[in-house]
């Protein structure tokens, strides 16, 4: 019985670190390709432009750097 309710609970805890892990990805703005915000990001870092800084605060993309894509 304790095993039983040991399973459960690493599988109740594995849920939500999924889920976590996922909300974390949605969270983050999206960048256009070839942005200056995309090419830091690919390196794992934060665009340093005045601007973008600013957007990143508000969890935001800079609208001036990260145009939307033409159709």
């Amino acid at each position: 019985m304790k095993t039983l309710l040991a399973l459960v609970a690493v599988v109740a805890l594995a849920g939500n670190l999924i889920a976590a892990d996922e909300k974390k990805k949605a969270d983050k703005p999206k960048f256009t390709a070839g942005s200056c915000c995309d090419k830091a990001d690919k390196k794992g870092e934060k665009c340093p432009h005045k601007c973008c800084v600013e957007a990143a605060k508000d969890n935001k993309a800079c609208e001036k750097c990260n145009k939307p894509e033409k159709k």
